[in-house]
């Protein structure tokens, strides 16, 4: 990745010499997020510095199978300190993955990551996989109970499904450490090796015959293709791809909804757009764009954009770690199809659901949801940190968010969410900031400033929520913009520009479907002013006279969500 991103340097000084100036590529910049988006980020980083990410023995205990006495005290919620050490890596893996995600982006390493780094490969089985029992015969039926629950054999698949992408990612961001590389070749091996068990239909019986929730078969073998396909593109090896397509062939007969584990079923989702952009085989986007129309036309999306823990229209919790999958999911659509409904979603799940999932400490869990029989109609005032999962996932989350927001080529710079956030290279800085409208009519501006860069072309998304918008100079005069394919880009390069979003309160259906009229007498609504809905703390609230206004609105005990709301028990989908 630095070699590459030296060439691109290269090549644009090169290009820069012979014709007018561009911007430098994306993988030039760190981006640090800013506002209330960077600072709930910078919280959840911060959390791993504190217990129990500062234990390695606590981290490697999926790999290890040790106890000690504080593992087994009973935290809140009713859960054991350290559990899940069956989910063989799940732990260990996901803290590999953020610490080296991160360590990419900064000279500072998080020292527990290095230990812990030194002691994987000593726990590697023979076979190339990790168990904290013991070794496994990979052969016999998969051991379930009269539940359908498996202990061992498939907790251990999922675990390893998740170390293998942190071994990839520590890879890329120490390529010197060869130990590390070794190891994730070994479990990619064993993957390789496994595939014709685990995709034989003979067997079909065997996987279907059981739960479709954390230890099913459907949850935990299949999120492998993830990784195998990371592996290859790290290798160069066509064997792990060649895999992960096998893997996605035999999935696609059994990728159903509902079912019970939405963030098994997106991780799969994530790894089948992976498998569209290692191939440029169009049928891996089409079947993930169809499940996406499902999930949103089917209403297992609500109104704040989330998703529930349970592929379910309707269940009492949800989890940080699908809303973090589906975050990824839209904002990788939003790349690859270029298609404004999918980063009108992940600005939509961002700054609603996806950030009440944020408790006090930084970490990500489980909120209780309020349900009828339709879907989702508000939050719950519980929410139970999972130190086992949704915390790193929701750091996952932030990762991908950042590689997103920002594009550049020799067209320009293209800025794909409204978000406050710092894009500083070698060169200079692009910094974008938000205020709120300066007059009726407007919803918010945002700044977008190039601090020692050359003037670029700027280009920014029209979202669902905003009527129009201008632009204005540096002067202050009017700045002519271009509008095509839901982009309002400057029509000459700038080195400043300020945009409005125009726009004002508006309506919507439990499907994120607009209500151009208002709210429709007898059908459930939500209400929401740019990406926020609102949030009320009764389930039948005076709506004011329609059109409306967010003064008028506030006098009635309606609030913009914000992070003020989290713990409490509010609605935002409300009867007329």
């Amino acid at each position: 990745m630095i070699l590459a991103a030296w060439l691109i340097t290269q090549l644009t000084t090169l290009a820069a010499a012979q014709s007018a100036p561009v911007p430098p590529s994306t993988t030039d910049f760190q981006i640090t997020l800013g506002g209330e988006v960077g600072g709930a980020a910078e919280a959840n980083l911060a959390r791993f510095r504190s217990s129990p990410f500062d234990s390695v023995p606590w981290l490697r205990a999926d790999l290890t199978g040790e106890n000690a006495e504080e593992f087994n005290k009973i935290v809140e919620g009713g859960m054991p300190f350290r559990p899940f050490k069956n989910y063989s890596g799940d732990i260990s893996g996901r803290f590999i993955e953020i610490m080296a995600l991160n360590a990419q982006r900064s000279s500072e390493t998080n020292p527990v990551l290095r230990e812990l780094l030194k002691e994987v490969p000593q726990n590697q089985r023979a076979g190339g996989y990790f168990c904290a029992s013991g070794e496994i015969n990979w052969q016999q039926p998969i051991d379930r109970s009269r539940r359908g629950d498996s202990r061992l054999m498939l907790p251990a698949l999922w675990g390893n499904a998740r170390i293998l992408c942190g071994l990839v990612e520590a890879s890329r961001a120490f390529p010197e450490n060869h130990d590390v590389l070794a190891t994730a070749i070994k479990l990619g091996d064993f993957y390789v090796g496994v595939v014709p068990r685990f995709t034989d239909p003979a067997r079909m019986l065997e996987y279907t015959n059981g739960t479709s929730y954390a230890s099913g078969y459907i949850t935990c073998w299949f999120p492998a293709m993830e990784g195998l396909v990371k592996l290859s593109v790290l290798t160069g090896d066509q064997k792990y791809l060649e895999a992960a397509k096998t893997i996605s062939k035999f999935y696609q007969s059994l990728d159903r909804i509902p079912l019970d584990h939405s963030h098994g079923m997106l991780c799969c989702q994530v790894s089948l757009l992976l498998l569209f952009e290692a191939t440029k085989d169009a049928s891996y986007r089409e079947r993930v764009e169809k499940r996406w129309d499902d999930l949103v036309h089917g209403g297992y999306i609500s109104p704040a954009g989330g998703i529930l823990e349970k592929c379910r229209v309707a269940d009492g919790r949800d989890e940080g770690c699908a809303e973090a999958d589906w975050l990824r999911l839209n904002l990788e659509l939003g790349r690859v199809t270029h298609k404004s409904r999918y980063w009108d979603m992940a600005e939509r799940l961002l700054n609603n659901q996806f950030l009440q999932n944020q408790v006090a400490d930084g970490g990500f869990g489980h909120h209780a949801i309020l349900c009828d029989k339709e879907g989702v109609r508000g939050f719950g005032r519980n929410i139970l940190e999972s130190t086992w999962c949704c915390d790193y996932h929701g750091q996952i989350g932030f990762v991908n968010l950042r590689s997103h927001l920002l594009e550049c080529n020799a067209a320009g710079l293209t800025c794909n969410l409204a978000l406050e956030f710092a894009a500083r290279g070698s060169a200079g800085t692009m910094k974008s900031t938000l205020s709120p409208g300066a007059s009726a009519g407007e919803v918010m501006r945002q700044r977008i400033q190039l601090d020692d860069l050359p003037a670029s072309v700027v280009r920014i998304r029209q979202p669902q929520w905003a009527d129009s918008v201008t632009a204005i100079a540096a002067d202050g005069s009017a700045l002519p913009l271009i509008i095509k394919n839901g982009y309002c880009a400057t029509k000459k390069p700038v080195t400043s520009v300020e945009f409005v979003y125009a726009g004002g309160v508006y309506a919507e259906g439990r499907r994120c479907n607009r209500l151009p009229n208002g709210p429709v007498a007898g059908q459930p609504f939500a209400l929401g002013f740019g990406p926020k809905l609102f949030a009320a703390g009764n389930q039948s609230m005076t709506l004011p006279a329609w059109p409306t206004t967010v003064g008028a609105l506030h006098a009635q005990g309606w609030e913009l969500f914000s992070s003020a709301l989290r713990g409490k028990d509010f609605r935002f989908v409300f009867d007329h």
